[in-house]
């Protein structure tokens, strides 16, 4: 590798982490101090990043940050993207739970943020409930013999397998090939 393609990717690391760092904090601020009770200043002192770098990743106001944390999840937890939505096609579904883990891992706050607001009869609720009927329509088209119940039992066990701590990739793979007998199943 160049020298010139070194120290681009050592930037870019180093904006990945910034980014992350940001996303991570604003999450904890949220959650512990309540929602957009925090201040871009209070983030900077927390995160020792100037308000202008943050204002450069998110813009200028709290929200923007979390609905930042909203596409997130959608892209990564609930995989609403194209590239995601291929690899569960080509029926490597275990791969795209770990690549969910390994970015959830850049923030850990994120799973108690999503807890603590899907629920919640905001903006943010209304945007996680969204998500939510995204995911099950996506289980649904893959598992199109599973009834809903079924479906939300399958919901359930992919949440587990991306946020429960510990897991390894065997536990992974196992787990998803058991959904997958179980999807191919006519539903009793």
């Amino acid at each position: 590798m160049t020298e010139a393609l070194q120290k681009n990717a050592s930037r870019e690391e180093k904006k990945d982490q910034v980014y992350w760092t940001i996303l991570n904090a604003a999450l904890v601020l949220d959650f512990r101090k309540g929602h957009q009770k925090w201040t871009l200043s209070e983030l900077s002192r927390t995160t020792g990043v100037t308000r202008s770098l943050i204002y450069y990743y998110f813009g200028k106001d709290r929200m923007s940050i979390l609905q930042e944390a909203i596409r997130f999840i959608g892209e990564e937890f609930f995989g609403l993207t194209p590239k995601r939505l291929q690899l569960w096609k080509d029926g490597k579904i275990a791969t795209a739970v770990l690549i969910t883990r390994a970015a959830i891992e850049q923030t850990p706050a994120l799973g108690a943020f999503y807890l603590a607001h899907r629920f919640r009869p905001t903006e943010l609720g209304e945007s996680f409930r969204k998500l939510e009927n995204q995911y099950v329509k996506k289980l649904s088209g893959f598992f199109p013999k599973l009834g809903p119940d079924q479906i939300r039992a399958l919901y359930g066990l992919m949440f587990g397998l991306v946020f429960a701590p510990n897991l390894t990739e065997a536990a992974i793979d196992e787990a998803v090939r058991v959904a997958m007998l179980v999807g191919k199943r006519k539903s009793a």
